[in-house]
């Protein structure tokens, strides 16, 4: 009797797996390269393709080669779940060598014949090669591929809605979290509050010492996010805190348009300049309502000479101390009482905004347009239904098999 039979082929599994995953990257390679490559417009194609068809496949080569093999991943962090496929046979090796000592702990192969099964192989190879896929396919799901565009219609709210963030030294304090600027804890916010808008126009602007346009009103959502994203300190070179100059510099970004009109204004409610009460009677005479959010801590921090590295210091007074920067909820709830709108302050590192998007859902909107809006299709449905298949063959074939 041969002893491989009733002992697990470690070795040959082995070979066999890294035979299979060479040739399955080999042809996603190839796969690669071809739908690069294949393009009817290049003029070493034209000698394949006859003279009558040139016009039939360049149209076929841009329309459908070029534009909707164009897969990108929503979501590609998502593709580290594909490490688990070596970590489940690593797992599997470790287990199949401690079952063979015990195996050949038995004694001869004699005794192992009337005790034991035999071991074959192409059991054990399937066993890795449908849990395996079914992780492929699932790690890509949640990846979620996009490819083509589709038009969808929809209904869009013509409320025009501004962010006013301050970007003054003091947004650089960690008195929220030792680890997160107030700055950032701001963007990450606004980044939320973005996501929660269904059409509403959405314009920024910055300000310290003085108050500048980021980004005039648009309905590009993913812009919107991404000048978020951009946002730093070092973008005002003088510094201060003036929001009478930054709601009079929001107020005038807002269209001449008869609809409704909100100002949000982030800020850790330092004034250092002056002049609100005359930018809030022009808020009030445009009709635009005033929404504040206010991030810090009573008890404060200090302002970094560095906003990304504390340790090199913090900004000193004439007569020697540190600067200290604290929030004052009562100057933003003074404001947001003079204007008729409201004041919302936060102290922890995801600010609770639902106040704010009620006030921006309750906006009287008047009558809604109707748009077409082209968005790239999402097919994470096609991976997801060939993982589960692959689990429940899995779960299938092999639950009542014994190796």
């Amino acid at each position: 009797m041969n002893k491989s039979k009733y002992t697990y082929p470690i070795t040959q599994l082995v070979k066999k797996i890294l035979l299979f995953e060479g040739v399955f990257i080999a042809v996603c390679l190839v796969l690669g390269v071809v739908i690069k490559a294949l393009d009817f417009k290049k003029a070493w194609a034209k000698d394949f393709v006859p003279s009558s068809m040139q016009e039939d496949a360049k149209e076929l080569a841009q329309n459908y080669v070029n534009q909707s093999i164009d897969v990108s991943l929503l979501h590609p962090a998502y593709l580290l779940v594909l490490l688990l496929i070596p970590v489940f046979f690593g797992i599997e090796w470790g287990f199949m060598s401690w079952k063979n000592k015990k195996i050949n702990a038995l004694g001869s192969v004699q005794t192992q014949a009337i005790l034991l099964p035999e071991i074959q192989i192409k059991p054990l190879f399937w066993k890795y090669f449908w849990l395996r896929n079914a992780l492929f396919f699932f790690a890509f799901a949640l990846a979620q591929p996009i490819f083509g565009e589709g038009k969808v219609t929809t209904k869009g709210r013509n409320a025009e809605i501004l962010i006013a963030l301050d970007i003054s030294n003091s947004m650089n304090v960690r008195d929220i979290n030792p680890t997160e600027s107030r700055l950032s804890i701001a963007k990450r916010s606004l980044i939320q509050l973005i996501n929660s808008l269904r059409g509403e126009k959405i314009g920024i602007c910055v300000f310290a010492g003085n108050a500048y346009v980021q980004l005039p009103l648009t309905g590009d959502y993913d812009a919107a996010k991404m000048y978020v994203n951009e946002i730093e300190t070092d973008m005002v070179s003088q510094q201060g805190t003036n929001i009478g100059e930054a709601l009079l510099n929001s107020a005038r970004m807002y269209s001449i348009a008869k609809n409704a009109k909100l100002l949000l204004l982030v800020t850790d409610g330092e004034n250092h300049e002056g002049g609100i009460d005359e930018s809030l009677k022009i808020l009030k005479d445009s009709k635009i309502k005033l929404a504040i959010l206010g991030l810090g801590t009573k008890q404060g921090g200090y302002v970094p000479n560095d906003p990304y590295k504390p340790e090199f210091g913090y900004k000193i007074l004439e007569n020697g101390k540190k600067v200290v920067s604290k929030l004052n909820p009562k100057m933003l709830a003074e404001i947001a009482q003079k204007a008729n709108g409201f004041a919302v302050t936060s102290a922890s590192s995801f600010p609770d905004l639902e106040n704010i998007v009620d006030q921006i859902r309750n906006l009287k909107t008047g009558e809604s347009e109707v748009i077409d809006i082209e968005v790239k299709q999402n097919w994470c449905q096609i991976p997801l239904f060939l993982g589960i298949v692959c689990l429940l063959v899995y779960l299938g074939v092999f639950k009542k098999i014994k190796i």
